[in-house]
């Protein structure tokens, strides 16, 4: 699958204008009578605007809308656009996300996935956890998995992107020595923490940034109680362990403004596990395992557990770049958003090193039954 590119800069400030420029790529072999676009606004890092055309004469539910996706400033340097797309592709190809429509100077555009996106009060509902849960086995069933013999360096991964984005921050002038020193030790800390079981098992393809504007919810009259769900945004998909897919997307439920309260609790940890190991085995065709193996549940409780500071960590080196880089085009703290998350990996050294003479908000939380 070839994504045709047109050299053009999409102009912000004239949405419309920029729009009708792509519409004969977007829309190919169709008359436009009428054109809307509308700006979204549940995006931290990149312009997002969506294009309807005349909805009579569209052939799918997904035929007469796409998204357009203009990159934030300084994005370069946290997120991989080549390594983004070809994800992309790759997703398309297995029926995993709509398809790549084109690419432009500073942002490409893909067909809209209709639905209703998913809020941080939905995240905690049953029906639609369980929904997640296997989509995410869905992804991680469907896309090929890698076995590499160095996970630090294996490219795209976790570790290494984690790695570079370190080494980003160590060259910026703003910061001083000890700051870098002290990033450093954590780093080495996580890893001598980590790496010894992420060895273990083989990476998976991750969505890696499932935060719940990544989620789309797609309604249904059928009365099924588990939401048919789909996710977007693919530019920090990655190879990692599952473990730290599913302890990001725990995190994640605490949304932009960290409130830890909203951190699913032990009991629901374990049903979503338990869904996500049922759906993974179906589709995988491992009949010979039991349909809720306990062992393999508490197994992969227990590694989620061991991840859950890496998210913060990840995140925050992520969050310090971007204070760094942004231009004020999207009004977002990612220096207050960087502490919150380093916070996050604090929480969770100290309470694995039993230094915490009270368990911080996050930890007490996240250990309830």
């Amino acid at each position: 699958m070839d994504i045709p590119f047109k050299d053009v800069v999409f102009d912000t400030s004239d949405p419309h204008g920029s729009a009708l420029s792509l519409l004969p790529l977007l829309f190919p072999d169709r008359k436009i009578d009428d054109m809307r676009i509308s700006a979204l606004t549940q995006g931290t890092t990149n312009g997002l605007f969506k294009v309807t055309v005349d909805a009579s004469t569209a052939d799918s539910a997904t035929a007469d809308a796409a998204l357009i996706k203009v990159y934030g400033d300084g994005t370069n340097i946290t997120i991989d656009r080549e390594k983004e797309l070809t994800v992309h592709k790759l997703l398309a190809e297995r029926q995993l996300s709509s398809s790549p429509l084109v690419r432009f100077s500073n942002g490409h555009a893909y067909q809209f996935i209709s639905g209703r996106v998913c809020s941080e009060g939905d995240m905690s509902e049953t029906r639609i956890f369980r929904g997640v849960a296997r989509e995410l086995a869905r992804w991680h069933a469907t896309l090929p998995t890698a076995d590499p013999e160095d996970v630090l360096t294996y490219k795209p991964g976790v570790w290494s992107t984690a790695k570079k984005w370190l080494d980003a921050i160590s060259k910026h002038p703003h910061r001083s020595q000890a700051e870098i020193d002290d990033l450093h030790e954590k780093f080495k800390y996580l890893a001598d923490a980590l790496l010894s079981t992420d060895v273990s098992e083989p990476l998976v393809l991750a969505h890696g940034d499932l935060l719940c504007a990544n989620i789309i919810v797609q309604e249904s009259d059928d009365g099924s109680d588990v939401a048919s769900v789909r996710f977007i945004d693919y530019e920090h998909a990655t190879y990692c362990p599952r473990a730290f897919e599913l302890a990001n997307h725990f995190a994640e439920w605490a949304g932009f403004d960290c409130d830890y309260n909203l951190l699913p609790k032990t009991s629901t940890r374990r049903a979503f596990i338990e869904e996500y190991l049922t759906i993974h085995a179906e589709l995988c065709r491992e009949h010979n395992i039991p349909t809720v193996n306990d062992a393999a549940v508490d197994h992969l409780m227990r590694q989620v557990d061991d991840h859950r500071g890496f998210p913060g960590f990840y995140w925050g080196l992520c969050a310090l770049i971007q204070a760094e880089t942004a231009t004020g085009t999207i009004d977002f703290d990612y220096a207050g958003y960087a502490a919150k998350r380093l916070a996050e990996y604090e929480s969770w050294r100290s309470v694995r090193e039993g230094n915490s003479p009270s368990l911080p908000l996050r930890e007490e939380v996240w250990s309830m039954p």
